[in-house]
């Protein structure tokens, strides 16, 4: 009798133990519809696993991830405020279990991670470096203890990649916390980790995240055919293939991956063909993406889009960028007085944290009304219409350039000519760029220095690479400095491994 009653009691602490960390299908399927925004369902999945499992703590996770898309969708000052309060409770209820399990660190490293994000939103850095720092740590401890743990790998993966990309300015942080990241072993992660969600059923909740996260990478840090070939592949998985028309955050990742190699129409076809989940919280960028590439083969139905963005879209982010292409289609269509009336209004709201934005701001503060030219050259490229470009590029007269206009047109032939496969031109005009523009405040020098590094990695020319990785680094400009100088630092590391 006393071995029927040890076993019971250990039976029941066991299950209480698996229970206040229990990532069962309730909350699998809680997440899954979190994911793609479809909050209310969520919500009532969890109110029902909230019910019969009152502790889980898995459950609470999920409820405060809800919150923080809330607060990151929205970029709004009062959800980011309600979330700093609430999120407080649920770091406490995680933190004081008593229970030993791996989800426990995961889950805190995730909130962290989370809550520096929303930090870095509010250009709060050095909150957004201290829980960082917190995430990371817990992360470091939870992979050693648990090396096996498949979540982990999201985690390890993101931070990998954020550390290893961190912009030049920001090296101090790195230092402060004795942070360390590798971009490559980051990208081996998120690999894995897509692997098993795509073919595993108890992972399957972190396709979505996998995904985007796993695009992010290989289009921003790992500039390869193979690399963009087998993304290309992933994308046509069954799984996602099923997943991705009802899924926003997989329609943003194949969208923003489209874009990134030029295949624009593709783009736009993955955008327009989205079923919309009735109830879900809107991804309001994707309107903003659509008329991006509306605009890059001049296709003047882009302003619908940039005004549905504007008018819809209560937060900050991007929200100049859509002011400024909105004033580029009046501008276009040879409207100069409507594009000066809107132009000046990039500044009435918004800010500046994104590069898009930051260059949005620089032209309304300019002033000056971009060659029309130029212009279209510069979108059609965006746009992978490259025959288009040169054409317009070669009748233009550059007589009467500015400096800015000078560098901008050579800089315009050595991108084009590159993407073409017309290496030596594009070497030619990469080095007359830099030549001309290494000192100017203005990006072109800096991304045509990104731009030939890369041609001489491919040619295992990582001596002359390396040296111009080093020279993009150095310079000095304001526009588009924290992506160029993220893919610069990345491509960096990867040459002086082969050298």
């Amino acid at each position: 009798m006393r071995n029927i009653f040890i076993s019971l009691f250990l039976f029941f602490t066991s299950f209480s133990a698996f229970a206040n960390f229990d990532f069962n299908q309730n909350c699998r399927d809680a997440y899954e519809k979190m994911m793609v925004f479809d909050f209310v369902s969520a919500k009532n999945i969890l109110d029902k696993e909230k019910a019969i499992h009152p502790n889980n703590r898995v459950a609470d996770y999920i409820g405060s991830y809800i919150m923080f898309w809330n607060a990151a969708l929205n970029e709004d000052a009062d959800d980011m405020d309600k979330y700093e309060d609430e999120i407080e409770d649920v770091i406490d209820l995680i933190d004081d279990d008593e229970e030993e399990s791996p989800f426990k660190d995961y889950l805190l490293s995730d909130i962290y991670l989370r809550g520096a994000y929303l930090k870095a939103m509010q250009t709060s850095y050095m909150s957004a470096a201290y829980k960082f720092n917190k995430a990371y740590n817990l992360v470091q401890k939870n992979n050693k203890e648990y090396p096996d743990f498949i979540p982990n790998k999201k985690m390890i993966g993101l931070m990998n990649v954020g550390i290893g990309t961190v912009p030049k300015k920001y090296n101090w942080v790195l230092k402060l916390f004795n942070f360390e990241g590798n971009v490559q072993e980051g990208i081996d992660e998120l690999e894995k980790l897509l692997n098993i969600s795509s073919n595993n059923k108890e992972y399957h909740y972190l396709l979505s995240e996998s995904l985007l996260l796993y695009s992010f990478t290989v289009q921003n840090f790992k500039v390869s055919k193979s690399s963009i070939q087998k993304l290309l592949q992933i994308f046509e998985w069954p799984i996602i293939q099923k997943e991705l028309p009802s899924n926003q955050f997989m329609i943003f990742a194949k969208a923003e991956f489209l874009k990134h190699i030029k295949h624009t129409d593709e783009a736009i076809n993955c955008i327009k063909g989205e079923r919309k989940i009735p109830g879900a919280m809107r991804l309001y960028y994707l309107d903003y993406l659509l008329g991006h590439c509306l605009i890059t083969k001049l296709d003047y139905s882009a302003s619908l889009y940039f005004e549905k963005y504007l008018r819809e879209y209560n937060g900050v982010s991007y929200w100049r960028a859509a002011k400024q292409k909105l004033a580029w289609t009046y501008l276009l269509q040879g409207n100069t007085s409507l594009y000066k009336s809107t132009i000046k209004t990039v500044l009435d709201s918004g800010n500046d944290n994104r590069d898009a934005d930051r260059q949005a701001t620089k032209e309304a503060e300019r002033g000056i009304i971009p060659n029309v030219d130029l212009l279209k050259a510069r979108l059609l490229f965006d746009g992978g219409y490259y025959e288009r470009a040169i054409n317009i590029l070669q009748a233009v007269n550059t007589s009467t350039f500015s400096i800015r206009n000078q560098l901008e047109y050579t800089y315009r032939f050595g991108r084009i000519y590159d993407e073409m496969g017309e290496t030596s031109l594009a070497i030619a005009n990469y080095k007359k760029c830099i030549e001309q523009g290494e000192n100017e405040e203005y990006y072109f020098a800096a991304n045509a220095a990104l731009k030939l590094g890369f041609i001489y990695e491919r040619q295992a020319k990582y001596s002359e690479a390396k040296q111009l990785f080093e020279q993009c680094l150095d310079m000095d400009y304001d526009e588009y400095q924290d992506g160029i100088s993220q893919k610069a630092k990345a491509a960096l590391e990867r040459v002086e491994n082969k050298i």
